[in-house]
């Protein structure tokens, strides 16, 4: 559990004709929002350009998860995000302030970056080293077809092959190679690294990376029949 009482998170698309987070895309991304309204301290609010969102998080936990569901939520657009602690008190902890913090962190953003965050306890060189990962994590999703973006997020649903099949009227065995080719195993080790890292925002020192699936893996994952 984070000590701090609050933290800025900010999402922004990666400018590029017609990129934007309003319309259809924004009807997805509430949706996407119901499994996270235990760490929203304040709504999630899209820019009025369409161009990045902020929310105000009470926990940082689950903050990459978050970033998968919205990333997941507007694919094909690409987006990068940011997640930065709050003061507890005074002008900097208003909620407009602790947005701007975040979004101030897109500036001088490394190109190709996609998670940077500044919170307590954190060297800059773990900071790196998450955003590594999410780099990874991102790159895992470069071959996704429309059926594989579709099982990963029913699959996410509801945790089973067989549902996946009877919602998009298709073979288990289709469901069982979309989500092979979609990477969901090794996407799913870096989300759990990413989160026992958050889990404990003073650590000092590198999180164990337990990554042990994000390489090699030859087999998709296994469905709950």
């Amino acid at each position: 559990m984070a000590s701090a009482a609050r933290f800025g998170f900010a999402a922004s698309a990666f400018k590029a004709p017609g990129a934007g987070l309003g319309g259809e895309l924004e009807g997805r991304i509430t949706k996407a929002l119901p499994p996270f309204k235990e760490i929203l301290a304040a709504p999630l609010q899209v820019q009025e350009d369409g161009l990045g969102l902020s929310a105000i998080l009470n926990s940082a936990e689950r903050a990459f998860d978050l970033a998968v569901a919205l990333q997941e939520a507007t694919w094909p657009l690409s987006l990068r995000f940011t997640l930065a602690s709050a003061p507890l008190a005074g002008a900097a902890a208003r909620d407009e302030a602790v947005r701007a913090r975040a979004q101030k962190l897109f500036k001088g953003m490394d190109r190709g970056a996609v998670f940077r965050c500044e919170l307590p306890g954190r060297s800059a060189e773990e900071c790196r080293l998450a955003d590594a990962v999410s780099r990874l994590h991102r790159t895992l999703t470069a071959d996704w077809t429309e059926g594989r973006w579709q099982a990963v997020r029913s699959y996410r649903r509801h945790g089973r092959q067989a549902d996946v099949a009877q919602e998009l009227s298709v073979t288990q065995q289709a469901v069982s190679q979309m989500l092979l080719g979609a990477r969901l195993r090794e996407l799913s080790a870096a989300e759990d690294a990413m989160r026992a890292w958050l889990a404990e925002p003073r650590r000092t020192t590198l999180w164990p990376m337990k990554m042990r699936g994000m390489a090699g893996a030859e087999s998709g994952p296994a469905g709950r029949d």
